[in-house]
């Protein structure tokens, strides 16, 4: 069958949407490949519906997305100023997003109110749970892996402490360069068998900001420098022990 798409960039992590929604998950995994196949930088591949009254996108692993969220709301708004309600995979509420007058993109997280959902595994080492992915934040007091051992380290830290599993997982390796926090995020999803060192990572810029706001018991707003040199700014809102909500906003092209 033929099939269309866009290839989106949101800050890095190279996004392909594909127009329409498939629903059988093997064939959604089979387009994956393929787009993969031909392009080598997208990182991810998604499916969005073509109602943009209602619109709906679904990864292929099934698995939530942040920057694919965002990637979908510069495409049903065209770009232009606006704000809409999205429903993902991997989380059974639909989020609001939009495209601010400077053109930035952003999305409400799928995060859990208790912050008994992030949690210290040991020093150094936290554990963010949100709706369709999860993540381990290492402390930059603690080492970076090389390059060449980064997947391999973030996977190896994942089943040391069992929590490699569900659509989607992560490590997120942080450092200070330059007085800025930048993030090393190693993303596994399992269903649609795909790990990467992403170019740049929503999902794991909130699980950062949400274990500084938990540590802290104070709301926070984080600019995070991503591998590819961009920043995207994660904000969580935190009161009384609960996390009232999280948000990433960034460019999109």
């Amino acid at each position: 069958m033929a099939y269309s798409y866009r290839i989106f960039v949101p800050d890095g992590n190279t996004t392909a949407l594909v127009m329409g929604i498939e629903p059988d998950a093997a064939e959604r995994r089979r387009i994956q490949d393929e787009i993969m196949r031909r392009y080598g930088d997208v990182e991810q591949v998604g499916f969005i519906s073509g109602d943009s009254g209602c619109p709906r996108l679904e990864m292929a692993g099934g698995e939530f997305c942040g920057n694919a969220v965002r990637a979908a709301a510069w495409h049903y708004l065209g770009g232009r100023p606006g704000e809409i309600l999205i429903r993902s995979s991997g989380t059974g509420r639909a989020l609001r997003a939009g495209v601010l007058e400077d053109l930035r993109v952003w999305t409400q997280m799928p995060v859990y109110e208790s912050a008994e959902k992030v949690r210290v595994i040991e020093d150094g080492l936290y554990w963010a749970e949100m709706e369709g992915i999860s993540h381990l934040v290492v402390s930059p007091r603690r080492a970076v892996p090389e390059p060449a051992r980064m997947l391999e380290s973030a996977k190896n830290l994942l089943l040391r402490y069992d929590l490699y599993g569900g659509a989607a997982c992560g490590v997120i390796f942080t450092e200070r360069v330059s007085g800025a926090l930048k993030i090393h995020p190693c993303v596994f999803v399992i269903p649609a068998g795909t790990a990467y060192y992403e170019t740049a990572c929503g999902s794991g810029s909130v699980a950062v900001a949400l274990a500084a706001a938990a540590l802290r018991g104070s709301s926070k707003k984080l600019p995070l420098l991503q591998p590819s040199g961009k920043i995207i700014e994660a904000t969580v809102e935190y009161a009384d022990k609960k996390i009232l909500e999280a948000r990433i906003c960034g460019r999109v092209r």
